[in-house]
């Protein structure tokens, strides 16, 4: 018989063996002496792609480099949903964001779902969240402390009750636009940058992203101060430190879009008590499994209604294969999607309920002056055509893409018939997984806030809340 955590990372496959995993994952509570602390590091709109340890040849990224070197580093790993609030009420709640109640952006977490640190409160924990948060009033008051920022993280650690474990949730601002162009010495230049294929390489393209570079390497640097700090009061050994991004880089055809620019994230965990250091871990992924990883670590049961997966086994012997697919989806986020993404370690298929709608970006990075200036080049003519499919009147319902061949996800072999087999088993899985977690219909829509294309406010913020 396989083992209960691998039983549960199975669960979408076949409905009998996810409900027999639900009844045998229980892990007993821990000593409360044995309990970790917990440290949780989001960064903001930060892909793995942008982190040193991930292969980016010039950004500076050496204390999370770091924690990854003594660590384990997750190297297929992607967030839910490609947008910040739905993927953070993700995460707490260890759901997919339609199951949450909250999968559009800015809505708030309903006050029924149960979050992390109210199931760790339960066994002992001292909870806080510094920085950025972005769950709304009810999540709030399910913590001990909550504050808007990031510099908090030294009040809290120096005022917690030393005898209690602790949880405590670091949001960063960074690296959202806009950009703190020159935060960091030395700022980043132009003959720093890696322009992605999607995006032209004109001068625009990189001065945003050197502002996106600074801001990173700022991130970095506060998280080495948090390590220093943990380590110079001898807790370092006992902290369970993971680190991620929310979604990928607020650039064109990434933030908020299913694309692998868009979901694919870090995730790197460290923990010297328990992880053998020097992991790299090719098993697939997702963000929805933070929760459970957490909550094992931790000795807390894990709540039936979790969808996600605790990571432990895993970690533990890294010959384990893992989950076969994750899935993410896309919602309201300034503007009205929906999609929805299916992908293992060589295909992604997305279906999109509305094909007659182009592929849009969030509001910020429309305003910002690399978007405005690719209009006017697409005017022109002088797009390229990788470029130019950010700009598609109409998208395909579905899209299938080898990421072997095609890494950044430019030819869509929907219709191709050697691939047809892929496409088969491809709809087969994410047909499965919106039965299993009954998927919200695409029926449930929003107006758009944002113009498509110059990304100014047409509508009053928030009103899909109201």
């Amino acid at each position: 018989m396989k083992s209960p955590v691998l039983n549960r990372r199975f669960f979408l496959q076949t409905s009998s063996i996810a409900a027999a995993a639900g009844a045998l994952s229980l892990t007993a509570p821990a000593e409360s002496q044995d309990k970790p602390n917990i440290i949780w590091l989001i960064a903001d709109d930060v892909g793995s792609k942008e982190i040193g340890c991930y292969g980016h040849p010039t950004i500076r990224t050496p204390n999370i480099d770091r924690l990854a070197a003594n660590g384990v580093r997750f190297t297929e790993a992607f967030v839910t949903a490609s947008s910040c609030s739905p993927s953070r009420c993700s995460m707490f709640t260890g759901k997919f964001p339609h199951s949450t109640g909250a999968e559009n952006l800015h809505d708030p977490l309903p006050a029924d779902q149960v979050i992390v640190p109210e199931l760790l409160a339960s066994v002992g924990y001292y909870t806080g969240s510094v920085g950025k948060f972005h769950m709304g009033p009810h999540a709030e008051k399910k913590f001990d402390v909550v504050t808007g920022n990031v510099g908090d993280w030294k009040s809290f650690l120096d005022r917690r009750p030393k005898a209690k474990p602790f949880f405590l949730n670091v949001g960063f601002y960074d690296a959202h636009r806009t950009f703190d162009r020159g935060c960091v010495d030395p700022p980043y230049t132009h003959d720093d940058i890696v322009v992605p294929p999607y995006l032209p390489d004109i001068p625009e393209a990189r001065e945003e992203l050197a502002g996106f570079y600074d801001e990173i390497t700022r991130m970095d640097g506060v998280i080495g101060e948090i390590v220093d700090a943990l380590k110079k009061e001898g807790v370092l050994e006992n902290t369970l430190i993971i680190f991620c991004g929310d979604n990928g880089m607020p650039f064109p055809r990434a933030k908020s879009t299913v694309y692998d620019s868009g979901i694919q994230t870090p995730l790197i965990i460290h923990y010297p008590r328990s992880i053998k250091s020097g992991q790299v871990n090719r098993c697939l992924a997702s963000l929805v499994d933070v929760a459970p990883t957490s909550l094992e670590y931790a000795g807390v049961n894990v709540p039936e209604a979790m969808q996600g997966c605790s990571l432990v086994q895993e970690i533990a012997d890294p010959s384990l294969h893992g989950a076969p697919y994750i899935f993410a989806e896309k919602n309201w986020h300034d503007l009205d999607d929906h999609s929805r993404a299916v992908r293992d370690h060589r295909y992604k298929y997305i279906r999109n309920a509305f094909p007659e709608k182009p592929l849009e970006n969030s509001a910020d990075s429309s305003v910002a002056p690399l978007f405005q200036k690719m209009r006017q080049m697409r005017d022109a003519g002088t797009l390229s055509k990788e470029a130019m499919l950010l700009f598609r009147s109409r998208r395909s319902p579905e899209e299938l893409y080898d990421l072997e061949n095609d890494p950044w996800e430019f030819h869509n072999l929907v219709n191709d018939p050697a691939y047809q087999n892929v496409l088969k088993r491809m709809r087969s899985a994410l047909d499965k997984w919106i039965d299993d977690t009954k998927d919200i219909p695409p029926s449930k829509s929003y107006p758009d806030e944002f113009h498509p294309e110059t990304g100014e406010r047409i509508r009053p913020p928030h009103q899909n809340q109201k």
